[in-house]
């Protein structure tokens, strides 16, 4: 199985706040306006995928290019590695004309859907523009948050941001609902695996994009923690088996089509004794679902790895390990 995908977060920029005197959205900004940035837009995604940190770095501002400093090579180098996409689509986009510079901006998608944020950033220029770049075809969403300044006739990006922005089209608020529902039917390791994904995904451009629902995503996620942590003491050992396994993990694990539970276990049994591992499995999955409420329930497999040494997450430990399928068993 693979890892999970790792989240993508570097901040380019100054601090942000609220405020601006003017904000357009989409088909409201000037014709004009709009093809100027889808030009430059282009030439960034163009320059993204191709690995070409001069072209990136020709449409940095002064301030940018300061802030990023030779960190820049690395990060686009890592966000090229992270994706293939021929193309792209603008999440949304915003036109803003402040009185002033040096002022607070922010804009928003709207307040009560429950994938709606907002996008704050201290405004450099009197004139500013909001571009959030998804690349297409990807179950794994990176968000593209390029924020532009105007300095006298030409456009500059002040502000860039790579970040994961959905995980099988998924995005934050997506997975709190999921974790939601699945507290609801007292799915407590399900409510705790789904809220932990969302965890991952509420910050796609660190502090500059706030989900609407950050706070009570993120409260939630601390009570389901509490709870869980509270009911279950890790390593559990399984009493019920007569080999006393020991479950010291469970966590959500990427497959090919979504994630589903990872349950990590102790076993005395040796790793090259199969056939009684298979039959000690056999007796574990029964108990892993009577102790852990619906981590059975609702979804294809349930993955199952055998150690015989805690893993220490530095040095790779050997294991053996089952899918537990809701129409076969396989194991590998």
């Amino acid at each position: 199985m693979k890892k999970l995908f790792v989240i993508i977060v570097t901040i380019f920029g100054l601090q942000s706040c609220i405020g601006g005197s003017g904000v357009w959205e989409n088909d409201h900004i000037e014709e004009v306006k709009r093809n100027q940035i889808s030009t430059l837009n282009g030439k960034l995604f163009k320059a993204i995928v191709d690995n070409d940190v001069d072209g990136v770095k020709a449409l940095a501002s002064d301030k940018l290019l300061e802030a990023a400093g030779t960190d820049l090579d690395k990060l686009i180098d890592q966000v090229r590695s992270s994706f293939k996409a021929d193309n792209y689509r603008i999440l949304n986009e915003y036109n803003v004309k402040n009185s002033a510079t040096g002022i607070a901006n922010a804009v928003s998608s709207g307040i009560s859907g429950d994938n709606d944020y907002v996008v704050s950033y201290q405004a450099l220029n009197e004139e500013m523009y909001v571009s959030l770049i998804v690349p297409n075809s990807l179950d794994h969403e990176i968000l593209i948050t390029a924020i532009y300044g105007k300095y006298e006739n030409e456009w500059k990006i002040n502000i860039l941001q790579f970040g994961q922005y959905t995980m099988f089209n998924k995005t934050a608020p997506d997975y709190y609902k999921l974790a939601k529902a699945s507290y609801d039917k007292s799915y407590l390791v399900d409510a705790v695996n789904f809220a932990s994904l969302a965890m991952q995904l509420l910050k796609p451009a660190s502090k500059f994009f706030q989900f609407q629902k950050e706070k009570e995503i993120t409260e939630f996620h601390e009570m389901v923690m509490k709870e869980v942590n509270s009911k279950y003491q890790f390593p559990l050992t399984l009493d019920n088996v007569d080999t006393k396994p020991k479950v010291f993990r469970i966590f959500p694990e990427m497959g090919v089509d979504g994630f589903f539970p990872m349950v990590y276990y102790l076993s005395g049994i040796n790793l090259s004794d199969t056939t009684a591992l298979k039959i000690e499995n056999k007796k574990v999955r029964e108990e892993v679902g009577r102790l852990f409420t619906g981590i059975d329930q609702d979804k294809k497999f349930v993955f199952y790895w055998a150690f015989n040494t805690m893993p220490d997450g530095k040095t790779p430990v050997e294991h053996y390990g089952f899918i537990d399928s809701r129409r076969k068993t396989n194991e590998n």
